[in-house]
């Protein structure tokens, strides 16, 4: 027996594969179901879930960050701060998707992603802590600095956690199917996870999130009109969106800040991933309207992985302002489009307007000649 499977097996045993696979508690929150999920077979806290961070995270007003806009009351919710290799929004998926994995008899875990992603860097870490094999194929999307990033921030993050690591110079895709034929050659069992674990399994963790903001916003007394998130592989937007209305929140418009693609084009991933959620858990795929599906493609930048002026203004102004970090490819560009749209007002009938903090701050070492 490999070292591997035996920390993978000691881990099982402490933990209870009962213990692992079994649905949490909604932590007291009351909520009112829809008529969609009352019709529903699924009972969503059965869905296999292994725990990886303590929930809820923090959800915290922005007081100076609303002064200065001169607008609506500004929020931000912390899944930047979680106990998965410094946090970030694919740890909630992660949890979905590890425990079909599991499920699965898999013993090794394939995912892919830029040199300095932060999903891959949040799986290495739980497939570290779970014991499994992690294989990641990874690409070098600002070629430019390439020595920048594969010397620093997630990919450094990625070499000390013992990932096994394949970079693709060309078709990202291809190199996956080499990796896993290989893999099953070597008698191991591998289990797929699509970059940013968007897909249905993964973005269950978004539902599970909107729930939990549900039952926050109520116990701080407030409405609010907007959530604002970053958008790329768009499973943390669509999970949103699904579980805000299930769980019987019907007004809040959840905004996606495209970091990279068309609207049109993140408008189509939302829905597909809707769409495989409702698959999962029982749900008309009409329950959530394409004109819910919102997208604002005004603040990308260049291209994927490309800072933008923009920001990094922002990111300088909340650091500044509030004390925290975002990162230069999704969280600070979705906050140059919340202050836009605010201090603008671009945005109708705003109340209370909350931010997703979706992490990635490690990548901002590889950026450094950006800020300095």
């Amino acid at each position: 027996m490999t070292n591997d499977e035996h920390n993978r097996r000691n881990f099982i045993k402490r933990a209870g594969i009962a213990a692992l696979l079994a649905g949490v508690s909604n932590g007291g929150v009351a909520w009112a179901q829809s008529s969609a999920a009352k019709r529903s077979k699924v009972d969503f806290d059965k869905i296999p879930r292994i725990s990886f961070t303590t929930l809820p995270t923090a959800c915290n007003k922005m007081p100076r960050l609303t002064k200065a806009l001169g607008g609506a009351d500004l929020y931000i919710k912390r899944d930047d701060v979680m106990e998965i290799a410094h946090g970030g929004n694919k740890t909630r998926k992660l949890e979905y998707a590890l425990a079909d994995a599991l499920a699965k008899g898999a013993d090794s875990i394939i995912t892919q992603g830029g040199v300095q992603s932060n999903h891959v860097r949040q799986t290495v870490s739980a497939a570290a802590k779970t014991g499994f094999d992690c294989h990641v194929v990874l690409s070098v999307p600002v070629s430019e600095k390439r020595e920048e990033h594969m010397s620093s921030g997630n990919y450094l993050m990625d070499v000390i956690m013992g990932a096994n690591i394949y970079i693709a110079e060309g078709s990202r895709s291809e190199k996956i199917l080499e990796v896993r034929n290989d893999l099953i050659e070597a008698g191991k069992k591998p289990y797929l996870i699509p970059a940013g674990a968007s897909n249905g399994i993964g973005s269950l963790g978004y539902m599970k999130a909107a729930r939990e903001l549900v039952g926050q916003w109520r116990r701080m007394k407030i409405k609010p009109s907007h959530v604002f998130v970053a958008s790329g592989s768009c499973g943390t937007q669509a999970g949103l969106l699904l579980g805000l209305r299930y769980f019987g929140n019907k007004r809040t418009k959840v905004v996606g800040i495209s970091i990279a693609g068309s609207a049109d084009g993140v408008k189509r991933r939302v829905r597909r991933i809707i769409d495989e959620m409702c698959d999962l858990i029982n749900v008309n795929k009409e329950f959530i309207k394409d004109n819910e599906i919102i997208v604002n493609d005004e603040y990308t930048g260049e291209a994927y992985a490309y800072p933008s002026e923009e920001g990094i203004a922002a990111i300088k102004q909340i650091g500044r302002l509030e004390g925290i970090l975002l990162d230069p490819i999704y969280t600070g560009k979705a906050m140059a489009g919340l202050i836009d749209l605010v201090k603008n007002k671009k945005l109708d009938k705003t109340k209370d307007i909350v931010f997703i903090h979706t992490g990635g701050a490690p990548a901002l070492h590889a950026y450094a000649s950006d800020f300095l």
